[in-house]
């Protein structure tokens, strides 16, 4: 693996990050955002417990349906907003880095739907059980 496990995860609090936002946008219940996003409520709550982390796809669904940017999210994640910031990582930088973190992320995913795949395959060509 990398060397760099000791580094910080940019996702860590994603859940209470997104939970935040959601209570920001004027959903105090899951249940409120859930109906109102179409989005599965148990997904979303599983989303919140940081378990699993959503796809970069249902990010931007959440995101977009809060009303919320990138930017508000790397701030409810622990940034400071520009005005506040002498020093640390930019914008851009967060932006970066969170986006690094979704491919990590994503491309685990993928790799596990495609082993997913294979075996369903596997199993189907052999005519069942």
């Amino acid at each position: 693996m990398m060397g760099g496990m000791s580094a910080t995860d940019p996702f860590e609090g994603l859940g209470k990050a997104l939970a935040h936002l959601r209570k920001q946008a004027g959903f105090s219940t899951q249940t409120e955002a859930s109906e109102a996003l179409k989005i599965d409520k148990t997904q979303l709550s599983r989303w919140e417990n940081e378990n699993p982390r959503p796809t970069l796809e249902n990010l931007t669904r959440v995101l977009a349906g809060y009303g919320a940017t990138v930017s508000d999210l790397a701030v409810a994640l622990g940034g400071r907003p520009a005005a506040q910031r002498e020093e640390g990582p930019s914008d851009e930088e967060l932006i970066k880095s969170l986006a690094a973190a979704i491919r990590r992320v994503e491309g685990r995913q993928y790799a596990t739907e495609s082993r997913v795949e294979r075996l369903e395959r596997d199993v189907s060509g052999t005519g069942g059980l």
